[in-house]
């Protein structure tokens, strides 16, 4: 689950076991009789250029697939995968494939290999063939677009005419779905986490591998998990960073985000107090805080002008939860703090690039993975539909969690989608070895979320690290949590035990 950052879904007898357990039959043993993906697993892939500068420059290759559309009748409609290929240079130490999800969901992940050298050492990232697929409905992968206004995660405000603001909001954007790909939504209720997972099995045949290594973030953890429950034994190494508890997938992991903001807001405070001369937000962490609060509560009262745009209480709590995901980032959130802070003031102000991409109207890549996401919860798991339900949960969250609350406890779009899953969410665990990344401070999947999943994966271990950020592996440099990701990626054996890592030193 990420918010959207600066630079990161047969017949008879068989068609039970693929609807219900996700198994696809080997194509090393099946017969195009008793095997109706047959078709698809041993397809070619047509390897051409990428036509994106980073991966072109990496000597990546990219190429596409179909998959059913339904599992559940794969001679019916079928959709584009497309994916990037990173191929080992050093083949004799080949250990296999690493498969990648950039989280979302809705994340683009073609370009996702990018970030395993950097982390991994070149020397170990040649050992692998690095795997980008998009998940299908974004990116090259049969993309969506609903012709949404903006991301579903707004405030709920603070009274009883924002909670119908926000209510109002979230039932257009279904509406939006519902004139683009008709009233009943038949045609996404496809796009899901399970048939992701399926995808990502027929890529792995087509690829003409028995198992595959996988490094997931925030929902990659989730959609990890779901691919080693469904598919027993076809994982090798299994990489799962800032995760989330598939039990509580996917409103309670929303709420469980509410107390994990509000800490990573506090200690922002403390910092940009001891920078009040810079910022000028607050000499103390009260005052810098308060300022926020007093920030989004103007705004609920009369939007804030900013340059041509204007941003409502509904937006800028999601705005300011969209800065804060990394204490070491706490400057460029400052600078963008304080043009919101003097907007507030009624003074003229011109957003920076990163305000005039979340106030403006979503750009293409932004619509698809909007689009996707709203597919992809709803598809997965029904929310409840009783309006109150929320609003007493809202309620509830201000005494703790004033600015937060509202936010993460606010109304779910799927309380109007029109159909129930097609599937059961999963929401249990697997037996397969793993490990786990996370972050004391995450404020997207909380620290005790990642908690949960260690104990749904009894196999697995957990690395904390105590920093507040959201993504560790190739995006928080950190020489014990690289050392030990890095043991295990290269010899496939987990550390003795969980282990707990501190913020390197500056330069050290």
């Amino acid at each position: 689950m990420r918010l959207r950052m600066v630079r990161t879904a047969v017949v008879g007898a068989l068609a039970t076991a693929v609807a219900v357990t996700g198994h696809l039959a080997s194509p090393q043993t099946a017969s195009a009789d008793t095997d109706p993906l047959r078709p698809f697993t041993t397809q070619r892939p047509h390897w051409t250029a990428c036509h994106h500068p980073e991966l072109d420059r990496a000597g990546a290759r990219c190429a596409t697939i179909r998959v059913p559309l339904d599992y559940r009748k794969p001679g019916g409609r079928t959709l584009t995968v497309g994916f990037s290929r990173i191929k080992a240079t050093d083949t004799e130490h080949r250990i296999g494939l690493m498969m990648h999800n950039s989280g979302g969901p809705g994340g683009t992940t073609l370009d996702m290999p990018l970030l395993d050298a950097p982390a991994m050492g070149k020397e170990l990232a040649a050992r692998y063939d690095l795997i980008g697929m998009d998940p299908r409905g974004v990116g090259r992968s049969s993309p969506l677009r609903c012709g949404t206004s903006g991301h579903w995660l707004r405030s709920a405000g603070y009274d009883a005419a924002g909670f119908r603001a926000q209510a109002r909001y979230e039932a257009d954007l279904v509406r939006s779905c519902q004139r683009t790909y008709g009233k009943g939504l038949s045609y996404l209720r496809h796009f899901t986490t399970r048939n992701t997972a399926r995808d990502m099995d027929v890529l792995r045949a087509v690829l003409g591998e028995p198992r595959t290594s996988y490094f997931g973030i925030s929902y990659g953890t989730y959609l990890g998990a779901v691919y080693a429950k469904m598919f027993p034994g076809r994982t090798d190494r299994l990489l799962l960073d800032s995760a989330m508890d598939p039990a509580r997938y996917h409103v309670q992991a929303f709420h469980d985000a509410t107390a994990a903001n509000e800490e990573l807001l506090d200690t922002w405070a403390a910092w940009a107090a001891r920078r009040s001369d810079t910022y000028g937000l607050g000499d103390t962490a009260a005052k810098a805080r308060a300022t926020v609060e007093r920030i989004a509560w103007q705004a609920a009262r009369t939007p804030l002008r900013v340059g041509r745009y204007t941003a409502d209480g509904r937006q800028v709590p999601q705005i300011l939860a969209a800065l804060l995901f990394d204490d070491r980032r706490f400057a460029d959130a400052s600078e963008n703090i304080r043009v919101l802070y003097d907007a507030a003031a009624g003074r003229p102000v011109e957003p920076t690039e990163w305000l005039a991409s979340e106030l403006g109207p979503p750009d293409d890549e932004a619509e698809v993975q909007n689009s996707l996401q709203l597919a992809l919860l709803c598809g997965d798991a029904t929310a409840p539909h009783d309006l109150s339900w929320y609003r007493r949960n809202v309620e509830r969250s201000r005494a703790e969690a004033p600015l937060y609350g509202p936010l993460f406890n606010g109304v779910n779009p799927c309380a109007f989608w029109p159909n129930a899953p097609v599937e059961p969410p999963v929401r249990s665990g697997n037996a397969a070895p793993g490990l786990i990344v996370q972050a004391t401070g995450d404020p997207r999947t909380s620290y005790s979320n990642g908690q949960g999943l260690h104990r749904r994966m009894p196999n697995s271990r957990l690395i904390t690290l105590e920093a507040g950020v959201h993504g560790v592996y190739g995006l928080y440099p950190n020489r014990c949590v690289y050392g030990q990701v890095n043991d295990y990626l290269r010899t496939g054996e987990l550390p003795a035990r969980d282990t707990v890592c501190r913020k390197d030193r500056p330069g050290g």
